[in-house]
């Protein structure tokens, strides 16, 4: 013991934290998984590490293998912990032949009672998506952090503006009230890039949230606060690439870590290649190993420390923050078989934990292929629980700003909706009207009021998992102008100075107020219905300008019906004998009047809810 005193005093004097690290930052135990690789990172020792052999001091863990790769400055630790193993300090002695030693203490930790049996999100949910640094500057003191490249510049519409995780702590009330039931935000974790740094897709540190953002321990104490309010915690997590300030680009683990090395050379965002049965090999790769900007590095998964380090790194927040789930970002364009290797390790541990890759195909088929359970061309497996739906979204749109034809307007929703069949479980897709990739949906349908409101309605009892964009809730508009910075516009009550505050009400407009009212009612409305959380999807081709579907559940059923018609239009019930053969009242959901069988109609350009009985 004295001996270990000894060196750890002659560790700290030696090697300064900061010039080494040891990722996962710790690890638990109890998992299913009884093995996991420390990646070992010191530059600045006075021999390279590589030449270091390593002994542990622990009960019930053993040093399976030591392994380094081209790059002598790092080392992969592969420790076994056994089943009986305590929560305790493992002590890693690296001893050199000339003499030199240090020390390292690496924490294995408990985990948290039933962590294994969390449950995920599901169609009983509904999302809000939010952009952190445009939502709510909690701490303006975190606005600037020395050493960090970006500062704040919230004049400049590409620029941090100073939102923050306390930001997201103040409104989880709000958020609650209003319906939502799970937060997914842009990505946290340190981006300490140049400029542009605000959206944080340019990873800088996998294990570190923004400081200017927060903590590791804020982030964790936002998701037990949201957790008590019955609002889950979603993570966005980035396999296919890092920012290229990354430490990994300076000193890179391997010279096969990152696709094509230091040269940027171009994804060709060709997705299709991946299925088209006549494609070349070269024209695959070309996709999958291209960089998205020379700003953000492709990783190449191939590598099986970096496809381990990726898993581990999921699964130890998942661990640490208590996540109810995972959005991944560009997810067809990482390695397929990777991808794969990735989900079920991730659901080795976490069995009813949801993950939802983004695959930004307009295409059901290339959507579908990614979702566990769907028919396949091919003998790929995949486990993917979930994929966002984007071809719902495009359809959507199109059905509604598109004349009304035989071929044209809302028969495209029936036909979309009808390519069902290619998913594996079309109920566990995440749907949504827009998000921070795209143009707000309220300027998608030109800022016309009545077709916004159809859409809210829509995605708010389609089948499906809804998620909605911060600040649709009260109508936010880009209309004229794409630039994702305007797009991703301040919440308005968030920021010193704002006259106007979306969670108070004070300076809503009138239109906004009427929005967002409707938006709360109607969230809390689909979390109290059986028939739109658990019910069955059922629905009619439409006819004459007018779409009817139904969500079908034994304790209750719902209709919706949307007329595109500038003018009211009667509503037949002997046209939907399967369903309604036998209905007699209908309750509009909003207002709570109740129709007879022959007095229904559908006001010109709405979307309508009604409780069948």
């Amino acid at each position: 013991m004295h001996r270990i005193i000894h060196l750890i005093t002659f560790f700290i004097f030696i090697v300064p934290a900061s010039a080494q690290t040891v990722h996962p930052l710790h690890w638990y135990i109890g998992m299913n998984e009884p093995n996991v690789q420390l990646m070992v990172h010191a530059p600045d020792l006075p021999y390279p590490l590589a030449e270091y052999n390593v002994s542990i001091m622990a009960e019930g863990v053993s040093l399976k293998d030591v392994n380094s790769l081209d790059n002598p400055n790092y080392q992969w630790l592969d420790l076994h912990i056994e089943a009986g193993a305590q929560a305790q300090h493992i002590q890693l002695l690296f001893e050199h032949s000339n003499g030199h030693q240090w020390l390292y203490s690496y924490a294995l930790l408990e985990r948290k009672p039933n962590s294994a049996q969390r449950i995920g999100f599901s169609s009983k949910d509904v999302i809000y998506l939010l952009t952190p640094d445009r939502f709510i500057n909690g701490d303006p003191t975190n606005d600037n952090i020395e050493g960090y490249r970006e500062r704040a510049n919230p004049s400049y519409q590409g620029g941090r503006h100073g939102g923050d995780i306390q930001g997201m702590i103040n409104a989880i009330d709000y958020l609650s009230e209003m319906g939502f039931t799970q937060v997914w935000t842009m990505p946290l974790l340190q981006n300490d890039m140049a400029k542009y740094s605000y959206h944080g897709y340019s990873t800088t540190d996998y294990y570190q949230i923004d400081p200017r953002l927060g903590s590791n321990q804020l982030y964790a104490q936002y998701s037990r606060l949201a957790q008590a309010k019955g609002i889950g915690t979603i993570k966005d997590m980035i396999l296919n690439h890092i920012g290229s300030e990354h430490i990994w680009m300076k000193d890179m683990p391997s010279s096969d870590w990152i696709n094509h090395g230091t040269t940027f050379v171009p994804t060709t965002h060709r997705r299709e290649t991946l299925h088209d049965p006549h494609s070349t090999a070269e024209d695959r790769l070309a996709f999958t190993d291209g960089w998205f900007v020379p700003t953000m590095p492709d990783l190449n998964q191939r590598n099986p420390y970096l496809a381990t380090y990726l898993i581990q790194k999921a699964i130890w927040w998942v661990e640490y923050a208590d996540l109810s789930g995972i959005r991944v970002d560009t997810y067809s364009y990482s390695d397929k078989e990777f991808l794969a290797q990735w989900n079920r390790a991730i659901l080795d541990e976490y069995p009813n934990l949801t993950i939802v890759g983004e695959e930004w195909s307009v295409n059901p088929a290339i959507t579908a292929y990614w979702q566990a359970g769907s028919k396949r061309y091919d003998d790929y497996v995949s486990a993917l629980p979930s994929v966002m739906d984007f071809p719902l979204q495009t359809t959507l749109v199109k059905a509604l700003l598109d004349e009304e034809t035989w071929g044209t307007g809302l028969v495209k929703l029936h036909e979309i909706i009808a390519s069902d069949f290619l998913y594996g479980d079309p109920y566990k897709l995440v749907i949504f009207p827009d998000n921070h990739d795209m143009g707000r949906i309220k300027s998608q349908l030109g800022d016309d009021e009545a077709l916004f409101n159809m859409a809210l309605t829509f995605f708010a009892t389609m089948r499906g998992i809804p998620q909605f964009f911060y600040g649709t809730e009260i109508g936010m508009s880009n209309l004229g102008n794409d630039d994702h910075g305007i797009i991703r516009s301040p919440f308005p009550g968030g920021f010193a100075g704002d006259s106007v505050n979306a969670i108070t009400g004070v300076g809503l407009s009138v239109q906004a107020k009427q929005t967002q009212d409707y938006v709360k009612w109607l969230l809390n409305f689909r979390k109290k219905s059986p028939a739109i959380t658990a019910g069955k999807m059922i629905q009619y081709a439409p006819k004459n300008g007018v779409y009817t579907f139904f969500r079908v559940h034994p304790e209750q059923t719902i209709m919706v019906v949307l007329n595109k018609n500038d003018t009211k239009q009667s509503f037949d019930p002997t046209a939907f004998p399967t369903m309604l053969h036998s209905a007699k009242t209908f309750i509009h959901a909003h207002s709570g009047k109740s129709f007879s069988r022959n007095a229904l109609a559908i006001p010109g350009r709405s979307a309508q809810i009604f409780i069948v009985q």
